[in-house]
């Protein structure tokens, strides 16, 4: 059974970069919510979204949680997945005065639900990457917190909102799959201690790891081989290049959620300071995904063709076929130095 969430807004500690009551009367004046994430949804943007809908739920708000594209097989396991409806199923009759976006650094990463929304909708925008766009009536951008999971939980403590062990398993799996399993430079001696709440509240870290990260369908498994065993080391070994062309995408044995994750094989190479995934897709574009050792800062490099992201964990799209696409990337990366 859940905790009742008690919300004071006289009793909260307000820092200037943390505008807490700010989120707090917004959501309180609000009555029909919409919380959305980022398009190919990862550990991070579902944890997030499922989060925040329990907690306003508790408040006794009307929660509409959406998603663009099909669920990795991976996160099946998150409380409450199956609210997360197909933009398709609400598209045309959305009903809603508040916006939550969560880890969206550009408004249109939420993807086509955001053309459903008229001009009078506030829009509360959270969110830990570098590049947002800071967007918004109200918006929380911590460019140093290793995950918007991590966010989300410092939003509830200063709300006095319990966690049960519900949403201590989402926020955990957020805070995981969003730090490269406590990997990337971004973990701080806070993510580890929140993560140690988050145990304590009941959940449970081998269990989630497991699912996440082991727990994979006999075609993911042939996929990721197929992936690796064309993987192409230039620049000395320093780079890892992976492909996913049309031909394996467009294969009955695998579906389009199960190439979710793919991209941090890329790393797992000796010596590997670079990690880059090519994914084909129809319309002749090409979405690239980036990995690093910290350096090059791949968010720089992603920005180079309009993308964005992290200093570790970054990606973009160049509108071109994956061949054409693949060389004119290579080409700027020589323009960005991988050192040993």
């Amino acid at each position: 059974m859940k905790s009742k969430t008690i919300y004071k807004t006289d009793s909260l500690e307000i820092e200037t970069n943390r505008p807490f009551k700010e989120i707090g009367l917004l959501i309180e004046s609000a009555k029909k919510l919409l919380v959305v994430s980022h398009i190919n949804p990862d550990g991070d943007a579902l944890g997030t979204q499922l989060a925040f809908a329990a907690y306003l739920k508790s408040l006794g708000k009307e929660v509409t949680l959406v998603r663009e594209e099909a669920i990795p097989e991976r996160y099946q396991f998150l409380p409450g997945i199956e609210q997360i409806r197909p933009i398709d199923d609400i598209k045309n009759s959305l009903d809603i005065d508040t916006v939550i976006a969560l880890e969206c650094p550009k408004l249109s990463r939420a993807g086509d639900i955001i053309s459903s929304l008229s001009d009078d909708i506030k829009i509360i925008n959270i969110d830990h990457h570098q590049d947002n766009d800071n967007y918004g009536q109200v918006k929380w951008i911590d460019k140093d917190a290793s995950s918007v999971g991590e966010m989300v939980y410092e939003l509830f403590e200063s709300f006095r909102y319990q966690i049960d062990e519900e949403t201590a398993v989402l926020l955990f799996t957020a805070i995981l799959t969003d730090t490269g399993r406590f990997r990337y430079e971004s973990t701080s001696g806070r993510t580890m201690e929140i993560a140690g709440k988050l145990i304590e509240a009941g959940a449970n870290p081998r269990d989630i790891c497991d699912k996440v990260f082991y727990d994979l369908q006999p075609a993911t498994i042939k996929l990721i081989g197929n992936v690796l065993s064309n993987a192409e080391f230039i620049d000395n070994g320093k780079t890892c290049l992976l492909s996913l062309t049309n031909e394996i995408l467009e294969s009955e044995e695998y579906s389009e959620a199960e190439t979710e994750g793919i991209a941090e094989y890329s790393l797992y190479g000796k010596g590997v300071k670079l990690g880059v995934t090519f994914k084909e897709r129809s319309g002749g574009i090409t979405r690239i995904s980036l990995r690093s050792r910290g350096n090059p800062n791949v968010a720089k490099l992603a920005a180079e063709f309009g993308g964005g992201g992290h200093i570790c964990a970054a990606g973009c799209s160049i509108d071109k076929p994956m061949t054409e696409a693949k060389k004119e990337f290579l080409q700027k990366l020589k323009e960005f130095q991988v050192e040993d």
